[in-house]
């Protein structure tokens, strides 16, 4: 065998068992998984395995029903490639599908990233972080295209991130055992269970994971740490700009809502039978589902993220795999969640991102809508009598403005911020601290990098949008181009500082265990409700005290809002 030959044969023999390495034997299954070797932000290797199954496929009699465990295989899946995203409107996205991928009800995925080689792990097991994407439950991707994990990796953090179901799909339920609420949810308890049983075998401690998101991931996890079905289950949370306390979070009348989807797929049907409207679900093409017009006709404003029609329903406890059993805010006065540290908080003006593609007189115009309909400024679902609506909503738009939304589309935009995002937080954020640690944040930073500094700015301060403290996070989501140090040097150290404030967090349920000069050797406090202290994120890092008008709403809605409690 002369010399090139034998160079070849070593290289392919190498390459073989350095492939067989990253082989992995599931916990419990006679199938195995093959991952493959990706670059941190530091550039040392981490181990990657996508689309790992997690449930059996949504499809045929399972379509709207209850996740089930995968089923195992024979040999060895490979898993080094993500394709999947879960059925969503492409046109109505804000984040549009990459074409590198297809859009299927075969969905339910998740993915690993570990900085440790699999079954060479050692006797040291590293933090997770449990990453539940946002997309206002309508549409997103826990797919690598979306979540880079590798600024995480370089802090020792194992990364699992998955695929729900959304949309109609996911949380339309005709409030029974037919067709059962939450199926998003359950789908991200099944996740987080196949977690539970199989981290260990890449290096994670069950000890030490996170339950993390951001946006409709945020709503999702304040409703997986109201859970009793994950009750203990998790080390701490990170909620960032959503709770399960947002007016928009939760379906007031699920099954009204449900029963307008079989008449907007056939107008002709005029059944009340649970049974009879399954069947036309699941004869019904998934992508008519998807782009059937249902419009919830007892709240018919028009407005982004006010207007969501699917997302989560209180439901029947006594459904042994029931997620939302009971009023959240009524469950979070109590103390009935998981007692574990959070860390949670929001942009400065939010709803900026929502109005986009909207100019001033646009805004006024829906900001007159809300002047017209009380019922529009004090939600529904806040259960206000109508008898106290007009004077409750008066009150509630005098905290942003003497005159109206229509003359101060500012005002308007603030006022959104905080309905749908920020007030409903910093309620969480107060009710959760008086049993468990709370940090509490707002991320005003106006950088290059979160790629929305575009945006219009009608309110003339601290014109931050929602989701753009996530790229100093991942980097590689919607807005970004190009790596890290392309960028100004405020911003790169506002990403190793937002970095190490989180990977803090994850490894010790603390921001800041210590002192050091990168965070300015500040000490992030507790929040205490009687001072509301909060970590405002900017060019600097400052504690502050009493966010965004928080006791002025308070005091408005704990005056008129009526049992059941269930958002703020």
């Amino acid at each position: 065998m002369n010399l090139w030959m034998t160079f070849l044969l070593l290289n392919y023999v190498t390459f073989i068992f350095a492939e067989d390495d990253i082989i992995v034997q599931l916990w419990k299954k006679k199938g195995k998984i093959r991952g493959h070797v990706l670059k941190s932000g530091k550039g040392k290797d981490y181990y990657a395995f996508h689309e790992i199954p997690y449930a059996v496929p949504p499809i045929g009699h399972n379509r709207f029903k209850e996740p089930i465990e995968a089923e195992d295989w024979n040999g060895i899946l490979n898993t080094t490639v993500n394709k999947k995203v879960c059925m969503q409107n492409n046109e109505i996205a804000y984040t549009k599908i990459p074409d590198s991928m297809e859009m299927s009800e075969d969905c339910l995925f998740l993915n690993v990233y570990t900085p440790v080689r699999p079954n060479n792990t050692g006797n040291v097991l590293l933090p997770v972080l449990f990453w539940i994407h946002a997309g206002g439950y309508f549409y997103g991707s826990g797919a690598y295209q979306y979540w880079d994990p590798k600024f995480f990796i370089d802090a020792g953090i194992i990364v699992v991130t998955m695929n729900y179901r959304f949309g109609p799909f996911g949380f339309l339920t005709t409030a029974d055992d037919v067709i059962p609420a939450n199926l998003g949810l359950k789908d991200t308890v099944l996740a987080y269970e196949w977690v539970l049983r199989n981290i260990h075998l890449f290096g994670g401690d069950i000890k030490r994971i996170t339950i993390a998101g951001e946006s409709a991931g945020g709503f999702s996890v304040g409703f997986l740490q109201l859970s009793r079905k994950l009750r203990g289950k998790a080390s701490a949370f990170i909620m960032e700009s959503g709770s399960p306390l947002s007016p928009v979070a939760i379906q007031e009348d699920p099954r009204y809502l449900a029963f307008l989807m079989g008449k907007a797929l056939d107008p002709t049907f005029n059944s009340t039978n649970s049974k009879d409207l399954l069947n036309v679900l699941q004869q019904a093409s998934a992508l008519d589902i998807l782009m059937a017009n249902v419009r919830n006709e007892r709240y018919p404003m028009d407005l982004d993220a006010r207007n969501i029609i699917w997302v989560p329903a209180i439901e029947n406890a006594d459904n042994p795999n029931a997620v939302v059993t009971s009023p959240m805010h009524e469950a979070l006065m109590s103390g009935d969640f998981t007692q574990a540290p959070l860390l949670t908080g929001f942009c400065t003006e939010e709803y900026r991102f929502f109005i986009r593609n909207l100019n001033i007189e646009q805004i006024q115009t829906k900001g007159e809508s809300f002047d017209r309909n009380a019922s529009y400024i004090m939600h529904p679902n806040l259960h206000v009598s109508k008898s106290d609506l007009k004077t409750a909503a008066s009150k509630y738009r005098s905290i942003y403005t003497n005159g109206t939304f229509e003359s101060n589309p500012g005002a308007f935009v603030k006022y959104l911020s905080g309905d749908i995002f920020i007030i409903s937080g910093i309620r969480h954020a107060e009710l959760a601290s008086k049993f468990s640690p709370v940090f509490l944040y707002q991320f005003s930073y106006l950088g290059e990098m979160d790629g929305l500094s575009f945006l219009p700015n009608v309110t003339g301060s601290d014109p931050v949008a929602h989701t753009a403290e996530l790229k100093y996070l991942f980097g590689g989501v919607e807005g970004f181009a190009g790596e890290p140090e392309d960028y100004s040097q405020s911003d790169q150290l506002t990403m190793k500082r937002l970095l190490a404030l989180w990977t803090n967090f994850i490894k010790y349920q603390n921001p800041t265990p210590n002192s050091n000069q990168l965070l300015n050797n500040i000490i992030w406090p507790r929040l205490r409700a009687r001072d509301m202290q909060y970590l405002n994120i900017n060019n600097t890092l400052e504690v502050r005290y009493n966010p965004k008008s928080y006791k002025e709403v308070k005091e408005v809605l704990t005056e008129y809002m009526q049992p059941p409690l269930t958002v703020f």
